[in-house]
């Protein structure tokens, strides 16, 4: 379900922004005078590929195999993705965004100011995680024999990997050690970002107060009914 959500909600981001426009692409079919081409569904598709591979921290390639690869055989955290990614399955929910879209401008839906707001947060916060993971990316580097070593750890570890490939051994071995280093420096380009950033506090404002939660904050286990602050 959390998969669904998140293909919904990058498909929901690429769908306010189509243009439609200077393309030359055979048309799949029309919504409501809206042609939606193979040009068109192919970026949606690979835009939805290198997001998730971002957002989830997983390889593109490995991603790719597990969606080319029967769902029986795809390890189980991996299964609603090889389903929703399945390109059949992916252009219902693709068109199905479209044509939601199209209903909701003839409705003047998005000049709603809550509606506007909310697109504001989704994007601020979406730009905020491809950024900050693209920055985490650059940051990671796994030499053969990094790969190696751990393919050999795993394959003394876990019998299931120990009967793949050598090849197949290293790239789960390098989705390993990405995911490690990823923990790692995470929090370091957080911190780079934030050093970037020229903050200048008003000392008129109290943000403590402002922050403060209106209600005492009630210790795990305390049956005392908590005081309103006044």
């Amino acid at each position: 379900m959390a998969k669904q959500i998140l293909i919904l909600s990058i498909l929901s981001i690429s769908s306010f922004l189509l243009v439609n426009c200077g393309d030359s692409s055979p048309v799949i079919e029309s919504l409501d005078g809206y042609k939606i081409t193979v040009k068109d569904f192919e970026a949606a598709y690979d835009t939805a590929l290198d997001s998730i591979s971002r957002l989830q921290n997983i390889e593109k390639k490995t991603l790719l195999e597990f969606i080319e690869k029967d769902i029986a055989e795809v390890p189980g955290q991996f299964q609603d993705l090889n389903y929703q990614l399945q390109k059949k399955n992916f252009y219902q929910t693709y068109r199905q965004m479209i044509m939601t879209k199209l209903v909701a401008e003839k409705k003047g839906y998005f000049s709603r100011p809550d509606v506007q707001e909310v697109l504001k947060q989704v994007e601020m916060q979406t730009i905020a995680q491809m950024y900050v993971s693209e920055q985490v990316e650059k940051k990671i580097q796994i030499s053969d024999e990094q790969a190696k070593a751990e393919c050999e750890k795993m394959r003394n570890s876990d019998k299931n990997i120990a009967s793949l490939t050598i090849d197949k051994c290293l790239s789960f071995a390098k989705a390993q050690i990405k995911q490690v280093q990823t923990r790692e420096q995470l929090p370091l380009v957080v911190e780079r970002i934030k050093e970037e950033i020229t903050i200048k506090r008003n000392d008129k404002f109290d943000l403590d107060a402002y922050l403060a939660p209106k209600r005492k904050a009630i210790e795990p286990n305390s049956s005392t009914p908590p005081v309103e602050q006044k």
